[in-house]
């Protein structure tokens, strides 16, 4: 074999090798991706003047999920907080994880969540 023909060879066999490992990282990655999706927690916290409470719950709920090796889904429903419970929801609505609801829509698709009351609830009320 010449050297020209070395070569060549080697090159095949490198994108031969170099596709095989792309195509089982895309399996593999593929694979995980269908995995998250089906075994997720989600979380339905309900805030009305939490700002003292909210932070932590969140904070807790990411640890269990961290400790669980499950990932969690967490939406925040706000029913007309006026603290900065509405500031501290808009950015935790940033994270992958959180997502913010409407008043009007937060009866909508209960089935299968776990439901959190972190409502301040008034004296006298």
């Amino acid at each position: 074999m010449t050297v020209m023909e070395e070569l060549v060879v080697w090159l095949l066999a490198a994108f031969g090798f170099s596709s095989l490992l792309v195509m089982i990282a895309d399996r593999w990655a593929s694979r995980m991706d269908s995995l998250t999706e089906l075994s997720h927690e989600h979380y339905r916290l309900l805030v009305h003047n939490s700002e003292q409470v909210l932070e932590r719950a969140v904070r807790s709920l990411l640890f269990r999920s961290e400790w669980s090796g499950k990932p969690v889904r967490i939406t925040l429903i706000d029913e007309g907080s006026t603290d900065d419970t509405s500031r501290m929801l808009s950015i935790l609505t940033r994270e992958p994880y959180c997502c913010g609801v409407p008043v009007a829509d937060s009866q909508a698709e209960l089935v299968g969540a776990i439901v959190v009351d972190l409502r301040n609830k008034q004296e006298g009320a």
